[in-house]
Formats: structure tokens, sequence, C-alpha cells
């Protein structure tokens, strides 16, 4: 492995690891929200156990997308010298935005998942 690769991992778990604790706190505040909104129709039991399984893998996938979005939005700003914001921006929200918690709702198909949350 050259040496590039092994700094360019290093630097990307350090990124994940210092980011994490600010993505699952995001990732609560958004599930308390969406659970104390009312809802008209009712789910049933399996949509809740299917929505648990799926964010066994959907919060930590958005998670390592928006923080690569956030390192290639800070490499686009390095490489333009700033000039490229709009695109910095867009890259970030691309990643970052939107549902963070898959709910019991968004899996019987009654809410669809946000896009981009501005």
């Amino acid at each position: 492995m050259r040496v590039a690769t092994k700094w360019l991992c290093g630097f990307l778990v350090a990124v994940m690891a210092l980011t994490s604790p600010l993505l699952s706190r995001a990732a609560v505040v958004q599930a308390a929200e969406l659970s104390s909104a009312p809802v008209d129709a009712e789910v049933s039991e399996s949509d809740r156990v299917g929505a648990g399984f799926l964010n066994v893998v959907y919060v930590p996938g958005k998670a390592i997308v928006c923080s690569l979005g956030t390192v290639a939005s800070f490499a686009i700003m390095l490489v333009t010298f700033g000039t490229a914001y709009r695109a910095a921006v867009d890259t970030y929200k691309e990643g970052c935005g939107g549902t963070w918690v898959l709910t019991p709702e968004h899996v019987a198909g009654k809410v669809p998942p946000q896009e981009d949350v501005e």
C-alpha cells in the first residue's frame, strides 16, 4: 500500500470518528421529532420491525455518505480556492440532507423520505 493511500484512509477514519457523535445526535433528534408528529393511518408491527432492521444499515450508510460528502466539499473548496462554493454546498447537502432515520411510516409507504432539508 502506498503512503498516500494510508494517509487518505487514516484521514477518512479520523473524519468519521470525529463526526459520528454529531451524526448520531442528529439522528436521535430527528427520530424524536418524527415520532411526535401525528400520523393519520396505522402502521403494522411488521413495518415497525422492518424500520428497525433497515436502520441498522441505513443510518451508518447515511453517516458514511455524509462524511465523504463533507470531505469532498472541503476538497472542492481547497482546490478551487473557494470559488466553487455552490458546488461544495450542493455536494454537502446531497450527502447530509434528508431523512436520517427511517420510521415505520416510511417503510409502509405512507411518508416518503425527504430528499433535501434546508
